[in-house]
């Protein structure tokens, strides 16, 4: 009977002893088909659904490119020559074929320009006149009012 006795001590002791960990707590055991086991009771994070399911990455969406026009460098352009003090300002003026020039006569006189191959009816204060040039070269012109007034305008490719 005493063997009985402690032999039922000692197994009661194992029992109770092996429901404990080292800490003294009471192991957390999953269940045999639980497909995520509870790792840390204190955990913030939500228990794992399923491991065995593949998880959907979203495609990498690239953008359409912005329709940006291209620029265009022989984009025509207007240039302004101002017509005061019985002169032309500036006097002499650079563009590129198929840059147009504007005269603009700001002066209580009228003026007339005239150049090699284009020319102005007589301007009077506020009117102006425009000429595009097409062709590379040096145009001289001046007012055929007042001889002395010249300009120039200088035609590059």
């Amino acid at each position: 009977m005493k063997k009985i006795s402690i032999l039922a001590l000692l197994i009661g002791l194992v029992i109770i002893l092996g429901g404990c960990n080292y800490a003294g707590q009471p192991y957390n055991t999953p269940a045999v088909n639980s497909p995520s086991p509870a790792i840390n009771q204190n955990s913030n994070f939500p228990p794992a659904t399923n491991l065995n399911k593949p998880v959907a990455v979203p495609p990498v969406v690239t953008p359409p490119p912005v329709n940006t026009p291209p620029v265009n460098v022989n984009k025509p352009k207007t240039s302004a020559i101002q017509i005061i003090n019985f002169s032309f300002n500036p006097a002499t003026l650079s563009i590129k074929v198929g840059d147009t020039v504007k005269w603009t006569n700001n002066e209580a006189v009228p003026h007339q320009i005239a150049g090699s191959g284009f020319g102005s009816s007589t301007l009077y204060n506020g009117e102006t006149y425009s000429n595009t040039f097409s062709q590379a070269g040096i145009y001289d012109y001046y007012c055929s009012i007042h001889p002395s007034m010249t300009g120039e305008i200088i035609v590059t490719p």
